[in-house]
């Protein structure tokens, strides 16, 4: 998925005012998923990146998927097209398939 749908997609939740505090996001090149804060920092860092406490700026494209707590669907569908899956945890956002 591109670095501008990635953002389209975190700025949107964000917005939404859903009680989100927490994200679970699986790298490209890391095998385990990862938790991080909700949101991550979207300022200050070029396009193509995030800045996350844990990890500190990563590139978007680098996230194979993440899951959000709620059903997102709703607040999405109207910016465009994600792949979206309904998940035990909520929804998992998929950036790639294999």
């Amino acid at each position: 998925m591109s670095d501008t749908k990635w953002r389209k997609l975190l700025v949107a939740v964000e917005a939404s005012g859903l009680p989100i505090s927490e994200m679970v996001v699986k790298f490209i090149d890391v095998s385990e998923p990862r938790r991080m804060r909700f949101p991550p920092n979207l300022e200050g860092v070029p396009h193509a990146y995030i800045d996350t406490i844990e990890f500190g700026p990563v590139e978007l494209r680098a996230i194979e998927w993440l899951e959000l707590p709620f059903d997102v669907g709703p607040i999405v569908n109207s910016l465009g097209h994600f792949p979206l899956e309904l998940v035990p945890a909520g929804t998992r956002v998929i950036g790639y398939r294999h």
